[in-house]
């Protein structure tokens, strides 16, 4: 962690901080959670980092600042910021044809409508309303059925592009552009990456935003001399509420134990991180693509990304990344959901707040407004079980003086 707390006061109040603790403290105790880290920052100065709880149960090691989480889908967000940099440096705008690079775009289907009706944008898959799905709910549509097929094989050991070639046989649940479903669409924004830049999707991130950033511990893979730090995944099970899911040696981020390659580097939710790593991330988000001199987009794309794309009619989001339920508050920016409407949403925010969660329950927002960016980090699943990121923000907003 190279921000540290110091002398400037960052507008919180003791108790405040103490509440956010306190919080933490309740669900490690109650068995909802093995381990939390909180991290709050205002005006760029950490007012905030606490660690409670375990990495890890068994060995009772605990999480600590420099702990390695599964971050999953809040590696949305790094892909999104990516894929800018190379329009930035004028290799697409966002309304041209992804199937320019893909040309298994053009030949998609939709489910129950035969071939697609429109080309396929690099906006409408940075936005999620490019048609395409995740199999999060098999029951409840037949595509999905299809997706989660795909996702109970192991498939780390495929590249992205051997993957895409599977999914891409899949419909579509509705035509481009016309419903906004949560999906695969960021993955094929990071093979985009891939293929614009000729450079592999693990080397552009780390030269552009890892390196420039001092990104250290933030990969699609778990390197041997870390593996120490790399918290264990647990999720609730009828019979145990707290159940571990993931070993290391069956683990698809760590190859150094399986011997498996991990080769499906997933721009929708393939890396790990710390807290600390991610911070400087959404600081420099914050700070409208600069941190410490190093400016990893212009000002104008941070604004770009941050702002509702969503027309009305696609509105309100199914999934909004804070709470369960449908909110009208939230629309959806490029690689972000956007709080257009602070009370009409899950939890205390501020306007023009910006964030994205993980599906093992970490969470980060940023708060233009107040200057504010704020991460949880766990690792439980299924994403959502507790209402631990509405709390967390309230705790966050009622510490504010």
């Amino acid at each position: 962690m190279t921000a540290t707390q110091n002398d400037i006061d960052p507008g919180f109040s003791q108790a405040g901080l103490e509440g956010i603790d306190r919080m933490m403290r309740d669900y490690v105790d109650a068995g909802k959670s093995a381990g939390m880290l909180t991290l709050v920052s205002r005006h760029g100065q950490i007012a905030q980092l606490s660690c409670y709880g375990h990495a890890d149960i068994d060995s009772q090691t605990p999480i600590r600042e420099d702990t390695i989480f599964r971050i999953y889908s809040m590696t949305k967000p790094i892909t999104s910021v990516a894929l800018m940099t190379l329009m930035e440096r004028g290799h697409f705008q966002l309304d041209d044809a992804a199937k320019r690079w893909i040309p298994a775009l053009a030949e998609l289907e939709v489910y129950q409508q035969g071939k697609i009706e429109s080309d396929i944008t690099i906006r409408q898959l940075l936005t999620h309303t490019a048609g395409f799905s995740y199999g999060f709910e098999p029951d409840k549509h037949p595509v999905d059925q299809l997706y989660a097929r795909i996702w109970r094989e192991r498939i780390q050991d495929r590249s992205m592009e051997q993957l895409l070639q599977t999914l891409l046989e899949f419909p579509l649940v509705a035509q481009p552009g016309t419903l906004w479903h949560y999906s695969i669409a960021t993955d094929i924004c990071g093979y985009l990456v891939e293929l614009i830049s000729d450079m592999p999707f693990a080397d552009y991130l780390q030269q552009v935003i890892f390196d420039p950033l001092g990104m250290a511990d933030t990969a699609f893979e778990v390197t041997a001399d870390k593996i120490d730090r790399f918290a264990t995944l647990y999720g609730y099970r009828e019979d145990d509420p707290l159940a571990q899911l993931e070993s290391n040696d069956s683990s698809p981020f760590i190859s150094a134990i399986s011997g498996i390659p991990v080769r499906l580097h997933s721009g929708g939710g393939g890396l790990t991180s710390t807290a600390g790593d991610y911070w400087r991330f959404a600081q420099m988000m914050l700070n409208r693509g600069e941190l410490d001199g190093c400016r990893i987009v212009k000002p104008e794309t941070v604004a770009l990304m941050t702002r509702n794309h969503l027309p009305e009619n696609l509105l309100p989001l199914d999934f909004n990344g804070v709470a369960r339920g449908d909110f009208s508050g939230y629309g959806f920016g490029l690689g972000y959901c956007i709080n257009l409407d602070p009370a009409n949403t899950a939890a205390a925010g501020s306007r023009g707040d910006f964030g994205w969660g993980g599906m093992a329950d970490t969470y980060c927002w940023i708060d233009p407004a107040q200057q504010l960016v704020s991460i949880l980090m766990q690792q439980f699943l299924p994403s959502l079980h507790h209402p631990g990121r509405r709390d967390f923000r309230n705790a966050v907003y009622q510490a504010l003086d």
